[in-house]
């Protein structure tokens, strides 16, 4: 039997590769002097559309038992794959829309999706320091930790933020900011799944 995270891994590549020819789509209308036509926004509206049959299924297969067991391993790799879809769904809006605010919008909400991420990484780093005094019953002690991880997530995803505004200034183009985003967005998550597959954690079946 095919499994359901088999199936999600398989529209998410489809899903990145209809979101991209989008993209190309629009340059080579513009090129042939057909700028304008709706061709390459009813390409990402498909992407999209298989955005959202993506993340229900990674939904299904993250919280819940129904499709069978599913290696832990398999789906931090099927999430990783979402979470570079839903990126290029959002950067990819940007590239067919020339409004500057709508795409400063869209690059803001793509930024704060890989500043959560850096979020989720410095914790998973820290968890066991941070919830061995939990363990303990010891709430406080617990609280006491975490203000101070959290001290340091703020200050460096606010450090993100302001490096991402700074391309976003000094580029003065879309295309180069959402590249830039685009392509650390790829390198955080990919390290993220390299850091926690190296760690051994006892499955039960």
């Amino acid at each position: 039997m095919v499994r359901i995270t088999t199936i999600s891994n398989i529209l998410s590549g489809i899903g990145i590769a209809i979101l991209a020819f989008s993209a190309i789509l629009k340059y080579l209308l513009e090129g042939l002097g057909q700028a304008g036509t709706a061709y390459p926004f009813y390409a990402w509206i498909i992407g999209a559309g298989l955005l959202v049959i993506v993340i229900l299924a990674s939904a299904i297969n993250t919280f819940t038992e129904r499709t069978g067991f599913v290696h832990p391993e398999d789906k931090l790799v099927s999430n990783m794959f979402v979470f570079l879809m839903a990126i290029a769904t959002i950067l990819i809006l940007g590239l067919l829309d020339e409004g500057l605010d709508f795409q400063r919008n869209l690059f803001d909400m793509g930024a704060m999706i890989v500043i959560a991420y850096i979020f989720l990484f410095i914790f998973v780093f820290f968890s066991g320091e941070i919830t061995e005094a939990g363990e303990m019953g010891q709430v406080k002690e617990m609280t006491a930790r975490f203000m101070l991880v959290s001290l340091l997530l703020g200050a460096i995803m606010a450090g993100v933020k302001v490096g991402l505004d700074i391309i976003w200034e000094a580029t003065g183009s879309y295309n180069w900011a959402a590249g830039a985003l685009g392509v650390f967005a790829l390198a955080l998550v990919v390290l993220i799944v390299a850091f926690l597959g190296r760690r051994y954690e006892p499955v039960g079946q």
